[in-house]
């Protein structure tokens, strides 16, 4: 089995993925600043998620600089309480930014839109500055 045919048995493309558990996974990526008024949640594959997330683990400049170093602005908050159990947000710190929900529903409707994503990403943010940058 060829590494292509490996993605493919675990990357679906849909927006949608039904785990054997029974869980719904949906998708979205935010591709703007948090802050910006006309950035909003869209539907995205697992596919683009996944790119996207992985992408956010470097840091920019050094990507355009084709180096891998670590984005020291990243961040990532799990949101099980609000939707579902390894639901998850992230943010490259700065345009991108993803969230993973696993009980079939979208971000607004589990009460994470924009204006909350941006709260806790501060508020993270300020803790980590509170705590030395401790993460």
């Amino acid at each position: 089995m060829n590494t292509g045919e490996r993605v493919r048995l675990v990357l679906t493309g849909e927006h949608e993925v039904r785990t054997s558990e029974g869980a719904v996974l949906r998708f979205f990526l935010a591709r703007g600043p948090l802050a910006d008024p006309d950035t909003v949640w869209e539907r995205a594959t697992d596919a683009e998620f996944q790119h996207s997330y992985e992408l956010a683990l470097f840091d920019p400049r050094g990507l355009d600089a084709q180096l891998l170093l670590p984005n020291p602005h990243r961040m990532q908050l799990a949101l099980d309480a609000l939707m579902g159990p390894g639901s998850f947000f992230w943010s490259d710190g700065a345009d991108v930014s993803g969230v993973l929900t696993t009980n079939g529903k979208a971000p607004e409707e589990c009460g994470f839109g924009l204006a909350t994503a941006q709260a806790s990403a501060s508020a993270r943010v300020d803790g980590d500055a509170d705590a030395g940058g401790a993460a």
